[in-house]
């Protein structure tokens, strides 16, 4: 082997460790290697909460969009008592994920409760969060599973 070719495989070493150490990536002594903060690199928050009026809007509208044989054309009027039942990351994704729950007054009059889960870099083109969103009872095709089990933790 020749002594360029040792000093750039020592040189690529070099780097990806000072890369990795800059990086934070190898977990500091009493810290868990696979916890990660809440905020993103520039201290935004990874994903919003689940009562920002944004997310509101997103679970109103997925719903709303959803294929009139789906849910037979009913919509969200109302949402309350929303809660975040967990937030994992790096399990498996290495991306955020915020599972939310909350009581949703549909268009039929009726209190159905409203499972959603808002994941990080899942937008367009992976810029931004999306969320996918099921109403207990209302999933006939089983696109979440039963009872929404795949929205929720």
């Amino acid at each position: 082997m020749s002594a360029f070719v040792r000093r750039s495989r020592r040189l690529l070493v070099a780097l990806a460790c000072g890369l990795i150490l800059a990086t934070g990536l190898v977990a500091q002594p009493g810290q868990a290697s696979d916890e990660r903060p809440y905020f993103s690199w520039n201290g935004e928050p990874r994903v919003p909460a689940c009562d920002t009026p944004a997310v509101r809007r997103a679970v109103a509208g997925q719903i709303a969009r959803a294929d009139p044989d789906y849910l037979g054309g009913l919509t969200i009027e109302e949402m309350s008592r929303v809660v975040e039942t967990a937030y994992t990351q790096g399990r498996p994704s290495p991306y955020a994920r915020r599972f939310c729950e909350a009581r949703a007054e549909m268009s039929d009059g009726r209190a159905r409760h409203v499972y959603y889960a808002i994941m990080e870099h899942s937008g367009f083109v992976g810029v931004s969060w999306n969320l996918r969103a099921c109403v207990d009872g209302l999933d006939p095709w089983r696109v979440y599973d039963a009872r929404c089990r795949t929205v929720r933790p």
